[in-house]
């Protein structure tokens, strides 16, 4: 899970619990995870607090890539 937490670019994703709980990390300013730890607490967008075990996490989804900024020229016609 730290790989995610700390991906350059960070894509959202959202951890998927044992009971069928989902929880949605939006930014890694919303979670804070202890190397080596078993919690993870989450903050909601409405401030709710989620405290997880990172052993109930049955799997992550991953939000959609960040859309990249095309370094190429654009093509211009130019007509006289």
């Amino acid at each position: 899970m730290h790989e995610v937490i700390h991906a350059a670019p960070f894509r959202p994703f959202a951890l998927c619990l044992a009971d069928g709980t989902r929880v949605d990390v939006p930014h890694p300013d919303f979670i804070a995870l202890r190397p080596g730890g078993r919690t993870a607490a989450v903050v909601g967008r409405d401030d709710s607090l989620h405290v997880i075990d990172v052993m109930l996490v049955a799997k992550i989804d991953m939000g959609p890539r960040p859309r990249q900024e095309s370094s190429a020229p654009t093509k211009r016609s130019d007509r006289s």
